[in-house]
């Protein structure tokens, strides 16, 4: 008998401890900045003087900062809506176009509201007309999915360019400003219903964006339909028998999804831009799905991870000033995401040195 050893991947019994878990997250945001600094030296760029761009472009002043923390709350409420749809094993793509839709609808109310209005009357009119547009445009692909199975993958995907374009042909035709020298703008919203700054010069977006991680806690933690939509997404048919209706849970996922990504666009236009334009989420719905994966689905992690392609996003624009190709930024978020990835899923396995026997000829 001859005995030979080989290496195994097997599957961990016990899930990752928080430290190892920690430990792997960093790792990977390790590894991905080494490839960052490869490839800058490639291209004949100093990875030192791109980063330090980078940083001061995102958080280097507290100008810098606001804005980063601005543009973590369209991209975390769209994250914290693909993982609620996830919760119930559902694909939601859909959420850039989510936010468009909400956008649309916020920018129909601030422009028909009257002049009196107060402006906190205001502001919880757009909101809401953004929440119900975002909830209205994903129910287009929920339906379908649970009265007939169709995959929602590609209906979320397909809306997403049927409200681009929609918007699109408002700005350019119907709503178009024309005092806006023919960039495709609408009429401005009703200065009452703009929101303000609240932490100098952070609007009350990231506020939310708190408020709907802190929500999805309890809704994991303290509610039952949270266990419902777990249940429904992880085993449908125990789900029936357990007198659960899952199409229903199907619907109110993907509702509550479109919900949070059209709030996202209601406050994009109160705090950001104040009128519609077809610019108005640079793939926003897009990175929420990348930072939804990176977190893991869990809320506090989604705020993080939105904060740093935020910060990503905004140190872009920091990278053309110091002659760097801002698609660097671009090239992080996506270096980021499979390097974090796979040390968490390579921590999900460990190798074994097996030994193999075979008869001796």
């Amino acid at each position: 008998m001859k005995l030979l050893a080989h290496l195994r991947l097997e599957p961990r019994l016990q899930e990752m401890r928080t430290f190892e878990l920690l430990f792997r997250v960093v790792a990977g945001f390790g590894g991905a900045f080494l490839l960052g600094s490869l490839l800058l030296a490639l291209a004949g760029y100093d990875p030192l003087t791109a980063y330090a761009a980078l940083a001061r472009g995102s958080f280097g002043s507290t100008r810098a900062l606001g804005a980063t923390l601005n543009k973590a709350c369209p991209i975390g409420l769209c994250a914290l809506g693909v993982a609620l749809a996830y919760r119930a094993r559902l694909w939601n793509i859909g959420a850039e176009g989510q936010l468009y839709f909400g956008a649309f609808a916020a920018t129909g109310v601030g422009l028909a509201l009257p002049e009196a209005t107060p402006a906190p009357v205001a502001i919880l009119a757009i909101l809401a007309a953004g929440a119900l547009a975002g909830l209205i445009w994903a129910s287009l692909a929920a339906i379908p999915r649970a009265a007939l199975g169709m995959n929602e993958i590609l209906t979320t995907l397909m809306l997403n360019y049927v409200a681009i374009l929609w918007v699109s042909f408002l700005v350019d035709g119907p709503w178009a400003d024309p005092r806006a020298f023919s960039f495709p703008y609408s009429e401005p919203i009703l200065s009452a219903a703009r929101m303000g700054r609240v932490f100098g010069p952070v609007h009350p977006g990231f506020a939310i964006l708190c408020l709907g991680a802190l929500a999805l806690i309890i809704i994991d933690r303290r509610l039952r339909w949270g266990f419902e939509l777990r249940l429904a997404g992880d085993a449908p048919r125990a789900a029936v028998f357990g007198g659960v209706k899952p199409q229903g849970l199907i619907i109110a996922a993907m509702a509550g999804a479109g919900a949070l990504a059209g709030l996202a666009g209601a406050i994009e236009i109160s705090a950001a831009t104040g009128r519609l334009q077809t610019q108005l989420s640079p793939g926003y719905g897009f990175m929420a799905i990348l930072v939804a994966w990176l977190a893991g689905g869990r809320p506090v992690g989604i705020i993080l991870a939105s904060v740093l392609f935020a910060g990503l996003l905004n140190g872009g624009f920091a990278l053309q000033v110091s002659g760097i190709p801002p698609a660097i930024g671009t090239i992080l978020q996506a270096a980021i995401l499979i390097s974090v990835l796979a040390s968490l899923n390579l921590g999900r396995y460990r190798l074994r040195l097996a030994a193999r026997g075979s008869e001796a000829q």
